[in-house]
């Protein structure tokens, strides 16, 4: 188990690209993944103690899975990008074009407010807007499927480990 969970944590550190400043970021291991029906968050280990505030964006191995909700001193929840509160503004990689990805409760986040006559083709790519002045503009989020749902490119079902930058744009939102 031990050497199992090694093995995970280098291949963060190495999908990361954590060499510069490993003061400012936080891994984190996931404690609790709170599955309802609708409701999508997970309870990780580090809290305000080590830096962490309300509305830090949350990734695992670069691609965007969801934001700090709550911190306590030693924990944090994280509302999943599939949570059905979720709202993010994106970005279609096609055009520009600018969405909002709303979680669904589900599996896979849908996008909305889009402009009208708008068609969602199949395999597009979607980003971080920046719009919110939460999230970095360009942090990769997911591409979009057959059904004009978000395949996102983390299963956010299957996390064990996960990163917090705390240079990230960490005003609190809440």
């Amino acid at each position: 188990f031990l050497t199992n969970e090694n093995k995970n944590l280098r291949k963060i550190l190495d999908a990361e690209n954590i060499s510069n400043d490993p003061k400012h970021i936080v891994l984190a291991k996931v404690l609790v993944d709170r599955n309802s029906p609708f409701l999508k968050s997970i309870i990780i280990s580090k809290g305000t103690q080590s830096g962490i505030k309300k509305g830090m964006p949350v990734t695992k191995d670069n691609y965007l899975i969801g934001r700090i909700v709550d911190a306590n001193y030693l924990s944090s929840r994280v509302l999943l990008l599939t949570d059905l509160n979720s709202r993010v503004p994106v970005t279609i990689d096609e055009d520009g074009t600018q969405a909002i990805l709303k979680g669904t409760g589900g599996g896979r986040p849908m996008l909305e407010y889009l402009p009208e006559d708008y068609s969602i083709r199949e395999g597009l790519n979607i980003f971080t807007s920046g719009k919110d002045q939460i999230f970095n503009q360009g942090t990769p989020v997911g591409k979009t499927n057959e059904q004009g749902t978000i395949t996102l490119y983390t299963d956010v079902t299957q996390l064990i480990f996960i990163k917090i930058d705390l240079n990230k744009k960490n005003k609190e939102i809440f």
